[in-house]
């Protein structure tokens, strides 16, 4: 699906990314990101932008999404490539929740770095028995929380948290709850501004906004119970743990569960996107080490890592050349 940026950054209101507009005579490619503040916004700017400093004849425009919301953005076409998670991903290419029907024309682009469920909350509350998310639903005092801006794997989590103990976003609402969908940013200032208790973010590791939120006030990590760290486990997350000292007020390994990041595309994207995007992000590795820290973790080896989801043609044949696929 080809469009012309200005009318993408128009529609998107994403004049402040910073990407150069590209000349008309290139052909326009739309790359699908989360919240400008999160990581897949960070990510895929600085993807697009060291993209189009070196593609010859197609630029990629940034458009807001979601981990949850992207592969159906990307299969039904209203994106040509963009990220999402290795295992959302495989559940819209299967039908599965929480998608209504198969997207069986996503392809595997490739593996650009691992997330972890970071749950940001209040140190009072943690030192007065809110350990645990399951603590939390089950508080009989309201409580303030953000729960993820709509679309986003953050928001899914969640979801699935608050079912799994019973409830439902309507029930806490009910109870005197208050829940707020926002994004990265939004979320991080209203928990420094202490109008919220809790912020839920599936992020990479580091967070910029969770070590500003925790250098703003006392914070501490809520856990995962048993039941469900296993309930997330089966419905296809890892397990995964934010290290010590990174945040203010963590100076323990927090257990919690994520998944990887990836870059999807279909089977009609074409393959000198995929090609060029996977070549250059590859030749100029050290740009996007400024971009964020993650992708200096980033390598051809994890890139293309086999997460039983078909690659799309281009980058398999992109991975065979540099050895790290048969």
């Amino acid at each position: 699906m080809k469009k012309l940026t200005v009318s993408v950054l128009a529609l998107g209101g994403l004049v402040a990314t910073g990407l150069a507009t590209p000349a008309f005579s290139a052909e326009q490619y739309t790359f699908a990101v989360g919240s400008l503040g999160g990581t897949f916004g960070r990510l895929g700017a600085g993807l697009a932008e060291n993209f189009n400093n070196h593609a010859k004849d197609m630029k990629l425009s940034v458009i807001p999404g979601g981990g949850r919301a992207n592969p159906k953005m990307i299969g039904s076409g209203k994106a040509d490539i963009g990220f999402s998670f290795a295992n959302l991903s495989k559940n819209a290419l299967k039908g599965q929740s929480p998608y209504g029907k198969k997207f069986s024309n996503l392809r595997m682009v490739g593996t650009f770095y691992y997330s972890c469920y970071h749950m940001y909350s209040a140190a009072e509350l943690v030192d007065g028995g809110i350990k645990t998310f399951d603590d939390f639903v089950k508080s009989k005092k309201p409580l303030n929380i953000s729960v993820g801006k709509r679309g986003s794997s953050t928001e899914y989590i969640t979801g699935l948290m608050v079912k799994h103990n019973g409830s439902s976003y309507e029930d806490l609402k009910k109870r005197g709850f208050k829940l707020v969908f926002a994004g990265v940013g939004a979320s991080a200032r209203q928990l420094s501004s202490r109008s919220l208790d809790f912020y839920n973010h599936n992020s990479g590791i580091p967070n910029a906004k969770g070590i500003e939120a925790h250098l703003s006030r006392p914070l501490k990590f809520m856990t995962l119970s048993g039941s469900t760290r296993k309930m997330l486990i089966e419905a296809g997350f890892n397990d995964c743990k934010i290290p010590g000292g990174i945040y203010k007020g963590a100076p323990n390994e927090t257990a919690s569960v994520g998944t990887s990041g990836v870059v999807i595309a279909t089977d009609k994207t074409p393959d000198k996107l995929v090609y060029n995007l996977l070549k250059i992000s590859n030749e100029q590795v050290k740009t996007l080490h400024n971009v964020h820290k993650i992708f200096k973790r980033w390598s051809m080896k994890k890139s293309a890592t086999d997460h039983s989801f078909p690659f799309h043609p281009a980058a398999a044949k992109y991975y065979k050349e540099q050895g790290v696929l048969k």
